[in-house]
């Protein structure tokens, strides 16, 4: 029997939370060696709240841990302890740890083989179980009622930042379907947050919140005022207290508000919120990478995230404006690509969004023909990203910037160019 793939049918199938827990059961459950969690699932703005809570817990001293999903550059940056990522030689010796057991696991199990990301969460269990972590931020992947982070054994909060069209067709093909498997976080003994504002979307979040009878807090996220806004800064005050996040975009603050909502929940003092919104930087999120001329990685992959990434742009004065734009092949790239039209490029390369070959990438010239379609836009086809850099690199003057969006592979890719990994 080929193997269950959660990709190509996430939805309504609790068979990958079998085969993961029948795992963890061999491994001694290190999941349960982890006293509290903090579940975070959403279409948009999870890796920001993510980053957003592990810090603001760090700052009020507590042993904080963090998954993120996927990872901008390098595998080890799923799984975050404090101020640092799992090492390459920790990597290895969990990975040496997990082969016999991996052997064990099919010699006894009445499921198939595990998955890449079921493999990733065990990883990084194992990791936290080791490192003593009281908290873990915990990133859904896909989804949520069946993606492989539910299979945690209670959570203190279950986050749900907003419901949008994404990964239509694996768990769900319209927003009530996904906002359903995205509710699935949502367990007994918690407290469930959301900043979801469409009414039709709230409530299938409230039924299950019914269901499990947990107190669901649906948030305002525009009673704030923005006090001052720059290129890496904004200053906000939010029910008589000022915050400072180092973010572009007014999308920003309302992660912020719903994280600064879950922090006052867990009682945590205000100057601890504020130090931890203040340090967090996340990577890949309208990332400047470099000023004069503008270097921006960005890893927008829905139509939620790109009209975000094209107000932000919009915010800077530039002369001319380059784009590498490259996408993964299950999305609908038309109405991205549309908007990212608004911002009149000078040039777009379209590329795949990742070398990897064993990932579905959108055909960079079916991404040209659409970009050719609006304004008549100037395209050119690159199979390498690294190619489409170094093809720009050479035509940017100092009022110019580079946008490198479409997928967080893409500018993950990219950006051992600009950082030493």
């Amino acid at each position: 029997m080929p193997r269950m793939e959660y990709m190509k049918e996430g939805n309504m199938c609790d068979w990958y939370l079998k085969r993961l827990q029948f795992f963890l059961d061999l491994l001694g459950n290190p999941e349960q060696k982890i006293k509290h969690y903090i579940h975070v699932t959403g279409t948009s703005g999870k890796g920001s709240t993510v980053s957003f809570l592990h810090n603001i817990l760090q700052a009020s001293g507590k042993r904080v841990a963090s998954t993120y999903s996927p990872h901008p550059t390098i595998i080890t940056e799923r799984w975050k302890v404090g101020n640092r990522f799992m090492t390459k030689k920790e990597f290895v010796e969990i990975v040496e740890y997990l082969k016999p057991k991996l052997d064990e696991y099919l010699a006894k199990t009445p499921y198939d083989m595990l998955s890449f990301f079921e493999l990733t969460e065990v990883i990084g269990f194992i990791f936290f179980a080791k490192k003593k972590v009281e908290w873990l931020v915990l990133e859904v992947a896909c989804g949520g009622r069946y993606d492989s982070s539910n299979i945690i054994p209670y959570k203190d909060v279950a986050v749900i930042t907003n419901i949008g069209l994404d990964h239509v067709g694996i768990i769900g093909n319209n927003k009530e379907e996904i906002a359903y498997e995205k509710a699935g976080i949502i367990k007994q003994n918690c407290t469930a947050f959301t900043t979801e504002q469409d009414k039709k979307i709230l409530k299938v979040i409230d039924t299950e919140a019914k269901l499990q009878k947990v107190v669901l807090q649906k948030l305002k996220i525009n009673d704030y005022k923005l006090i001052k806004e720059n290129l890496n800064k904004i200053i906000f005050s939010y029910q008589n207290e000022q915050y400072e996040i180092q973010a572009l975009g007014e999308h920003q603050i309302k992660n912020a508000i719903l994280v600064i909502n879950v922090a006052k929940f867990l009682k945590l003092k205000i100057q601890d919120i504020q130090k931890g919104l203040s340090q967090t930087l996340q990577p890949l999120r309208f990332e400047i990478v470099r000023e004069k001329p503008y270097i921006i990685l960005d890893g927008a992959h829905n139509e939620d995230k790109m009209k975000s990434t094209v107000a932000a742009m919009k915010k800077i004065q530039i002369n001319k404006l380059y784009i590498i734009a490259g996408f993964s092949g299950d999305k609908k790239v038309n109405n991205m690509i549309k908007s990212l039209s608004t911002l009149n490029p000078t040039f777009v390369c379209a590329t795949k969004n990742t070398s990897n070959h064993f990932r579905k990438v959108a055909d960079p010239k079916i991404i040209a023909q659409e970009f050719a379609k609006n304004k008549n836009t100037k395209t050119k086809i690159f199979l390498d990203p690294a190619d489409a850099l170094e093809f720009v690199m050479k035509k940017l003057k100092k009022n110019d910037a580079l946008l490198i969006t479409g997928s967080i592979f893409l500018s993950g890719e990219l950006r051992k160019n600009f950082y030493k990994i």
